[in-house]
């Protein structure tokens, strides 16, 4: 149908018009709409699957108790490792 048109030529549907007026910009808006919509979708997919773990891993962590009137929690058996000390209510070792 079209071979080797240049911008300038007349337009092979007929119209009278310069192909760059014509059907130039048109046929490239066709590659560029589906492109877009590739685009669109791989986004739809990753969010999808971004909003599916952040839901699972919710659901698999256990809330941590953040209550200050918690039960004390007792140091762990063996010595202390050097220039530390135990907080029974943060459950953890601290700098002296």
């Amino acid at each position: 149908m079209k071979k080797d048109i240049g911008r300038n030529d007349p337009c092979y549907c007929g119209s009278g018009k310069k192909y760059k007026n014509c059907h130039m910009g048109k046929e490239s808006a066709g590659i560029n709409n589906n492109k877009n919509l590739m685009y669109i979708a791989i986004m739809v997919v990753i969010v999808a699957i971004a909003g599916f773990s952040i839901y699972y891993n919710a659901q698999q962590t256990p809330v941590q108790n953040t209550n200050s009137q918690s039960t004390p929690v007792p140091p762990p058996p063996g010595e202390a490792p050097p220039g530390k000390v135990w907080s029974s209510a943060h459950g953890h070792w601290h700098d002296k």
